[in-house]
């Protein structure tokens, strides 16, 4: 009687445990509760500078700037509002074996991404 106790209380204990951890795990996971923003190119391999803007914070206004080796080559604003993503469109025509530097700020914040042509 006593083993079957030990057995049951344990599995109990393990249920409770992982259910508790799987609830706390999703919660974090939620993106949409944090207040962040992410850049990305849309297609990293090609010769596209195309990148996306995805925001999840509470400021829409984003400037960004297209830097080839150390010489800027365009810039602009973007206005996203929470939740969105927005692709940015960047031509490369003239623009080849640089590394290109992509700036984005919004309030104080600012990300780069890099890529070489």
């Amino acid at each position: 009687m006593n083993h079957k106790l030990i057995i049951l209380a344990t599995g109990f204990f393990l249920l409770t445990s992982f259910v508790f951890l799987s609830v706390i795990e999703g919660k974090q996971a939620d993106i949409s509760t944090k207040n962040v923003w992410m850049v990305y190119f849309e297609n990293p391999k090609d010769k596209s500078l195309n990148f996306t803007i995805e925001n999840h914070s509470s400021n829409a206004n984003f400037h960004w700037e297209i830097m080839a080796d150390k010489d800027s080559v365009t810039q602009g604003n973007s206005v996203i509002t929470n939740g969105a993503k927005k692709t940015i469109p960047v031509s490369s025509d003239g623009i080849t074996n640089k590394k290109i530097t992509v700036i984005i700020t919004s309030d104080n914040n600012e990300k780069t991404i890099y890529k070489n042509l």
